[in-house]
């Protein structure tokens, strides 16, 4: 039951429909993609992949370590597949553009959209761990002149902070909930960036 002003009444169906998807609800990204190999997989993502996990495992691994271990090792010890088996998680990340039609019916987008006295868009499909960049530097991040209190000499800064940005995109792709077969959505208004993103995001 849910509760509308003082009484209460049955659940609206998007509720219901949610709380039935909680039921044994399958991990959407970690699902196998059947007929999917390693030529799905972009190799400069890849390579950017590689580079990433020497240097947050730089304790463990020695870059030439981690450069001399085959693709599918470096993909499994990255959790990128499962036991040398192509993920939908895989294919978002280090996957050929070419190769999202294997996701279908999923759209497999990140959307820019400007809003304002011009409007313009543009849609970017994988591999998301390069096209994040591709797509915040759509972003017209103007640098702004800021006069602090009892100074003379005014401090220039970025209109938004690279790193912010960045996160809050990332943040959208990994809580995303795929099932419901959306795109992440950044909105640029002339006075700020908002960012959608397909069901509960903190």
């Amino acid at each position: 039951y849910a509760r509308a002003g003082e009484s209460l009444t049955h659940l609206g169906l998007d509720k219901l429909d949610e709380l039935r998807g909680q039921v044994g609800a399958a991990d959407w990204s970690a699902h196998q993609v059947a007929g999917a190999t390693l030529a799905d997989l972009d190799a400069t993502a890849l390579a950017k992949a590689r580079e990433s996990f020497a240097k947050k495992y730089a304790n463990r691994f020695t870059s030439a370590e981690v450069a001399a271990w085959p693709e599918t090792t470096f993909l499994d010890r990255a959790q990128l597949t499962q036991a040398g088996h192509i993920t939908r998680a895989t294919l978002l990340l280090v996957g050929k553009a070419e190769s999202a039609y294997r996701l279908s019916p999923h759209p497999a987008q990140l959307t820019w959209k400007l809003e304002g006295t011009e409007r313009a868009y543009q849609h970017f499909k994988p591999p998301f761990l390069l096209t994040t960049t591709e797509l915040y530097q759509k972003i017209r991040n103007v640098p702004l002149s800021i006069l602090p209190d009892n100074q003379l000499v005014p401090v220039v800064v970025d209109k938004y902070d690279r790193k912010i940005v960045l996160e809050a995109l990332h943040n959208c792709i990994a809580h995303q909930d795929y099932a419901r077969n959306g795109r992440v959505l950044v909105t640029e208004q002339p006075d700020r960036l908002i960012f959608e993103s397909e069901g509960a995001i903190f």
